[in-house]
């Protein structure tokens, strides 16, 4: 019969068990006790909020949210201060993006930052709703490379791209000065 059982794959086991004895854990030294860890399901939430949080801000920054227009400029940039939207105005905001081209080209980089980040950039913002008045096109033409330029200065694009951008922007309001009739700074 033995041999029957051990054919069919049945092991037969004493009765009698023995008790393993348990492995006695040290006391943990004073001042260090044991900490519990995050359940694995916390670890998960936690770091899937995180990934949310990060994507949310990298689309804001990249949609344009700071920038006080969408990413596709269907409206006007937000006014900012005041500005004189006159053909002396136009002259002035003329040679303020002149003098950012000089400072970037030159290799002043906070100079430049500092020189558009004032009076030349309030007129971009103030300027754009006339200028949709009378060129939708021109207008979200001017809205882009307004929001390029600030991405640019804020998250340290090249200074040959700075200096791009800043004269892209002199030649749109060139342009626009032309439209109420003023002549071309």
């Amino acid at each position: 019969m033995l041999n029957q059982v051990a054919s069919k794959g049945l092991v037969m086991a004493s009765r009698r068990r023995r008790e393993r004895a348990r492995p006695r854990r040290r006391a943990a030294p004073a001042g260090r006790r044991r900490r519990q860890s995050m359940p694995d399901w916390a670890w998960g939430l936690l770091l899937g909020l995180a990934a949310l949080l990060i994507g949310g801000g990298i689309f804001f920054v990249v949609s344009g949210g700071l920038s006080g227009g969408g990413s596709t400029c269907d409206k006007a940039l937000v006014a900012l201060e005041t500005s004189d939207l006159s053909a002396k105005g136009f002259a002035q905001e003329d040679s303020g993006l002149a003098q950012v081209i000089d400072l970037i080209n030159r290799g002043d980089r906070s100079g430049a930052e500092s020189a558009f980040y004032g009076p030349v950039h309030n007129f971009t913002h103030n300027v754009d709703p006339s200028i949709r008045e009378k060129d939708q096109q021109l207008g979200r033409q001017l809205c882009q490379a307004v929001l390029k330029i600030e991405d640019d200065l804020a998250f340290g694009a090249s200074s040959l791209d700075v200096g791009l951008d800043a004269q892209h922007i002199r030649d749109l309001l060139r342009q626009a000065a032309r439209a109420p009739g003023y002549s071309s700074p």
